[in-house]
């Protein structure tokens, strides 16, 4: 299924987090004139990418999560801790390739889970250079969906995450 996406509207790319559209533009590529989805992305140290508008699906390029959805992420963020998420028996290679993939899946409850995973290993000692790496891309994509669907600042959607976790179970 094709989306199409306006001018001036929020979008998210599933490794960027949110951005706005800035514009559509043609690009002649070898001998091919193609169209590109132009995305700022203010809440990040990209700045903008363009993304083949044939390609937005395969991408993974979506609108923002409503209201609703973003309610689901914070139960998510604050819920209790399973026997299966205690994932000390996983090596820690297989933790961060699980990882990775739930944060690069475009699901923003995957990325919630995996912030929570972290944020928690957090609590309990140091995270190493790759985890903190992990902790920091979840909670840049979370913090950019926030700032679209609850329509506050980056400043605001950091201290929504940040009193979402304060409430958090070991």
């Amino acid at each position: 299924m094709m989306h199409t996406f306006e001018i001036g509207s929020p979008i998210v790319h599933p490794i960027h987090g949110a951005g706005i559209l800035r514009q559509i533009e043609k690009r002649q590529v070898r001998g091919r004139l193609l169209r590109y989805y132009v995305i700022d992305f203010p809440y990040s140290d990209l700045g903008q990418v363009m993304v083949p508008v044939d390609m937005a699906d395969k991408v993974g390029l979506r609108g923002i999560n409503a209201q609703t959805n973003i309610d689901t992420i914070f139960d998510t963020l604050g819920g209790n801790f399973s026997e299966a998420e205690e994932e000390e028996s996983k090596s820690f290679h297989q933790r961060y390739r699980e990882y990775l993939e739930k944060i690069q899946s475009g699901d923003l409850n995957q990325v919630a889970q995996v912030y929570r995973l972290l944020y928690r290993r957090s609590m309990i000692k140091p995270l190493g250079t790759k985890d903190k790496a992990l902790f920091e891309t979840a909670r840049q994509l979370l913090v950019s969906e926030i700032v679209y669907a609850r329509r506050v600042s980056d400043d605001e959607a950091r201290t929504l995450l940040d009193e979402a976790m304060e409430d958090l179970v070991f």
